[in-house]
């Protein structure tokens, strides 16, 4: 099943990250494409991001992804394409292609990667891995332990929620709530408390820039937009703790859902959680003090690996370069609809 021209794909909401079997992440660039006339392809990727918020109405710059799954694939495939060309190298030899994919979709959803990635790509093979198995190969998981390990992905468009056993996954849950939630309650935040309309990317920075739960520092940014009462554009001081308030209802509805899961959990299951834990990943697992809150507020040990941004690409890298664990953890086109590709 391992060949040596070999791709694993991160397909994200937010970011596409790609890497080949030698340790490299060579692509991470945003998901996204900028369109003019809704036929006519400006720019991809980073380039398509700058343009976000500020294109003409001649021009439309949209992610193909949402909630976590494939929206569009006719851009998907587009965006996908040009960033594998872009590095020549990634396609020599028709490559094989590692992707993961969320758990809880329908086999029509996971049908469109096919779609995606033998359309104008020509992967010479295409494998799915089950999102939650990449993310605890990669934060090292032993998959052959019977103990019960939890793992909670918070990405951008989803939150991926998964508990691993015997080297299975024996409960998952995606939730729609992601990062972009959370750009959408300090836009309703500053458009509540300072009349003031900001864009998502104004969103995006007020987040990265000052966002804390728990104790944080007392910051403070200015940002402009439109004013909700004059409409003439405006500035405001927003300080971190407006945005740090705003985003807790969020994580909050989080919390809640794995408190439900754990409810839920036999009791063999629910007595190692309790002990190790549970692991966070994902880019916004990066607010700080977030593992802090989690653990008081779930009352069980918190982790958080050193790039939690990457370890679903890890997870598919190290499933890449072993045949064991590509021949348990991978399927195809044939598997899920016993159909040849």
């Amino acid at each position: 099943m391992i060949l040596h021209n070999a791709l694993g794909i991160d397909f994200g909401t937010d970011t596409i990250k790609i890497c080949d079997r030698k340790n490299r992440v060579t692509v991470c660039e945003k998901n996204m494409i900028a369109i003019r006339d809704e036929n006519s392809v400006i720019a991809i990727g980073d380039t398509a991001y700058e343009m976000y918020e500020k294109t003409p109405v001649n021009v439309a710059a949209s992610c193909p992804m949402k909630n976590g799954v494939i929206a569009d694939a006719k851009n998907a495939e587009t965006v996908l394409s040009y960033l594998l060309k872009k590095n020549k190298h990634f396609l020599s030899g028709q490559p094989s292609i590692y992707i993961a994919v969320p758990r809880d979709i329908s086999a029509v959803e996971k049908r469109a990667y096919y779609n995606v990635l033998n359309g104008t790509i020509h992967a010479r093979k295409t494998f799915l891995v089950d999102k939650g198995i990449a993310d605890n190969i990669g934060v090292g998981v032993s998959m052959s332990s019977p103990r019960a390990s939890m793992l909670v992905n918070i990405g951008a468009g989803t939150t991926e929620i998964s508990v691993a056993a015997d080297g299975k996954i024996l409960l998952s849950k995606t939730l729609q709530i992601g990062g972009q939630n959370l750009d959408e309650d300090i836009i309703t935040m500053a458009r509540r408390m300072f009349h003031l309309n900001i864009g998502t990317k104004t969103a995006i920075i007020l987040k990265n820039r000052l966002a804390y739960v728990l104790d944080g520092p007392a910051d403070s940014m200015t940002v402009y937009g439109i004013s909700a009462i004059s409409g003439l554009p405006v500035s405001a001081e927003i300080s971190s703790m407006a945005v740090s308030m705003a985003i807790t209802v969020t994580i909050d509805r989080i919390i809640q859902e794995l408190k439900g899961i754990l409810d839920r959990l036999p009791p063999q299951f629910y007595n190692d959680i309790m002990e190790a834990g549970l692991c966070l990943v994902g880019g916004t697992s990066l607010i700080p003090n977030l593992p802090d809150y989690f653990r008081r507020e779930l009352r069980i040990p918190i982790s958080l690996v050193r790039e939690p941004g990457l370890t679903t690409l890890s997870g598919i890298q190290m499933i890449m370069n072993s045949p064991e664990l590509a021949e348990k953890y991978t399927y195809s086109l044939k598997d899920l609809t016993e159909t040849t590709l």
